[in-house]
């Protein structure tokens, strides 16, 4: 026989675990949560080269836990009894999502420095073929554990070009990007650059989302 109580119970069990697969009531598609570090991580299953949102806790209105970017968009909402709300962008709304097996945690898959080259090539590219003009992607060597971190960046930075291209006129003074290390992810303007710090020990938490590096390509250098 059901037993409400106990599977309740049993539900609020799975949620609390560190890291799982989520599973979309609306679409049946999966999702991965992963709360084994200091920020959780989230990454759908079937988009494997989409960016991995990084996202911190807040209290969420009326009780539970909100979990948000570094740009303040509610990603997910888990209450006190074990219910998860997802918010995706296909569904501001909001949608109910139920845990459906456990996974392990989500890290930058490890790159060479050769792969690292050649992404920040690449980027430079396609920024100047956009621009109609030339652009220097430049980084700071990074240990070899933090490379993953590096080239992950650097596809979110493409990530937040294509989001705002469209606004050529408030690009026009960008003609640099700059990879610097440093103790906590940012990212900014500064003259003719675009800055993005990252913190490689940090994983995917260690960078800047594209939604925020797509805010500092779109601000006023001379506020920074």
């Amino acid at each position: 026989m059901q037993n409400p109580l106990r599977d309740r119970l049993l539900r609020n069990e799975r949620v609390q675990q560190v890291s799982g697969w989520f599973q979309r009531a609306d679409t049946g598609e999966f999702f991965i949560f992963d709360r084994s570090g200091d920020a959780a991580l989230l990454r759908e299953r079937d988009a494997p080269d989409s960016e991995v949102l990084v996202l911190y806790p807040d209290r969420a209105p009326g009780g539970g836990t909100a979990f948000i970017t570094d740009t303040g968009r509610e990603v997910i909402r888990l209450t006190g009894l074990g219910g998860a709300t997802y918010f995706p962008s296909s569904a501001p709304d909001g949608v109910i999502a139920d845990f459906a097996s456990p996974a392990g945690a989500l890290a930058p898959p490890p790159r060479s420095p050769a792969e690292v080259r050649n992404r920040a090539e690449e980027l430079a590219a396609e920024m100047a073929a956009a621009l109609d003009r030339s652009i220097s992607v430049q980084y700071a060597p990074a240990p070899r554990a933090g490379l993953g971190v590096q080239h992950d960046t650097l596809q979110m930075i493409a990530f937040a070009f294509d989001a705002v291209r469209a606004e050529r006129r408030r690009l026009r003074g960008v003609e640099h990007v700059r990879i610097e290390l440093g103790e906590a992810p940012a990212a900014y303007r500064q003259d003719s650059a675009l800055v993005v710090v990252i913190a490689p020990e940090l994983g995917y938490a260690g960078r800047p989302s594209s939604a925020f590096i797509g805010q500092a390509l779109l601000s006023d250098p001379s506020a920074s």
